[in-house]
């Protein structure tokens, strides 16, 4: 029997349960393997998994089960063990979840990599690695490590409301770090390149300038001075920008914060938030993008959503629930983890528009600041509004002049609100390749995109890191 006739077979079942309101299900199926190799020691590992997520609104209050067989009889079960907890939960909650009926949706979607990772073997991934490891070679560099990880994604989707989707995404990754020493100094440099489908996404530029890139610049490092404390001018690379946009920025707007009172821009759509320069959008539908899902864990297709327009607060990230509860259009932003967890509004891919100017006029306007190149980690409040952002690898500024490279900076606000506002420059040209896994309340781990174009902001606290 075919998986989508088993959902099908079990979201009839829950539709003709007594207070049930609405159901949805989703079977996920997850492949991954990976392979790491260092100067010093190897490592290989693969996996799958399988799990069925069934949600059940019954009463006004959410009820979730999970199952890992496909057994019509399992489902059934899993189908009555959340109805069950729907209606324990509705009988203490005095606020009743509503949502608003949607049109049934029916697609395939199907990202594959044509040098898939899946189709090679580890003696295969381990010459590459150490082909890598070899291009990274100098006096100077002591320690080297090279990874590469594939994961493949199958969903299907079913609802009571006649919804059947199928998605397959392959997202591949492969990294690099080298150490570089040189007498009683020691710097690093790293560099990762990721996207949706096979190595022929992530290995365009070939591994010989990959590698020598990040070895070159790790040894660079070595002569690089600890930045001057103090607010400054802060240019930042589109890897550095868009971390901010995500962290400061994003979580901020996620709809379940907002309607918790954990924002510090709930209540703030239709004021002005950031500098006239900056225009900010989230879209899981981008082609090939890291974090496009197409289709939201609630079977909602994803689309293009102006989060914050010219300066101006436009409108949140939601699920359905949240949508419902504040009034406002589903965006397409409903996503768990994996069958063991809830759905809650979770960013896709959020992206800074491009601006007018260009990386050279950005940098020839800064009379004292910094160019800050990586990030390494990062901690934000969306509540209150502080954030520290750690970078790896940059440039003093001086009168327009790029002067001594610098090795890590911390960066930080006590004002989000602040910062955005103190954005003076956008540039035209955005990066791309930008890509990571999203904790929220440390779990709930998704995969996330921020591209976004370099930015300059005023008055930023910088520090050593």
């Amino acid at each position: 029997i075919l998986m989508q006739d088993i959902l099908t077979n079990a979201m009839n079942y829950a539709a003709g349960l007594d207070s049930v309101s609405y159901a949805d299900s989703r079977t996920i199926t997850s492949k991954n393997t990976s392979m790491g190799v260092s100067t010093k020691e190897e490592a290989a590992q693969s996996g799958e998994y399988f799990g069925i997520s069934v949600r059940v609104l019954a009463k006004g209050a959410w009820g979730y089960s999970s199952a890992q067989s496909a057994e019509r009889s399992v489902l059934n079960k899993a189908v009555d063990a959340a109805r069950k907890c729907a209606l324990a939960v509705a009988a203490t909650k005095k606020e009743k979840i509503v949502i608003d009926a949607q049109k049934p949706m029916h697609d395939k979607v199907q990202v594959l990599g044509k040098e898939s990772l899946f189709d090679m073997s580890f003696e295969e991934q381990r010459k590459l690695l150490h082909e890598m490891l070899d291009f990274a070679k100098s006096k100077t560099i002591v320690f080297a490590q090279g990874g590469i990880s594939a994961s493949k994604s199958e969903k299907v989707f079913a609802n009571t409301e006649g919804s059947l989707l199928e998605t397959t995404i392959e997202r591949t990754r492969i990294g690099m770090t080298c150490v570089a020493r040189d007498a009683s100094k020691q710097a690093m440099n790293y560099d990762v390149s990721a996207a949706q489908g096979g190595l022929e996404k992530v290995m365009q530029q070939g591994p010989e300038k990959f590698s020598t890139e990040i070895s070159k610049k790790a040894t660079l490092f070595l002569s690089a001075k600890t930045p001057q404390a103090g607010k400054t001018q802060v240019l930042m690379s589109p890897q550095v920008a868009g971390t901010l946009i995500h962290e400061v920025f994003g979580h901020a707007v996620e709809a379940d914060w907002i309607a918790n009172g954990r924002s510090l821009l709930a209540k703030k759509l239709n004021q002005k938030m950031a500098s006239d320069t900056v225009t900010i959008y989230d879209d899981g539908s981008i082609p090939g993008a890291w974090g496009s899902v197409y289709y939201d864990d609630e079977g909602i297709k994803s689309k293009k959503n102006i989060l914050l327009e010219n300066g101006v607060l436009k409108q949140y990230m939601h699920s359905r629930e949240s949508a419902k509860k504040l009034s406002m259009p589903i965006t397409g932003n409903g996503r768990l983890q994996d069958h063991t967890h809830m759905i809650i509004p979770r960013m896709t891919n959020t992206c800074m528009a491009p601006g007018e100017q260009s990386y050279d006029e950005m940098a020839s306007s800064i009379k004292k600041g910094i160019i800050v190149d990586k990030f390494t980690c990062a901690l934000e409040d969306p509540a209150g509004g502080s954030f520290e952002i750690k970078t790896l690898g940059g440039h003093n500024v001086e009168n327009g002049s790029i002067t001594t490279p610098l090795n890590r900076a911390a960066i930080s606000s006590s004002s989000f609100l602040e910062t955005l506002l103190n954005i003076v420059a956008v540039s035209k040209k955005v990066g791309g390749n930008s890509a990571g896994m999203c904790g929220k309340g440390h779990e709930n781990w998704v995969p996330v995109g921020n591209p976004a174009p370099y930015i300059l902001i005023n008055d930023l606290t910088v520090g050593g890191a």
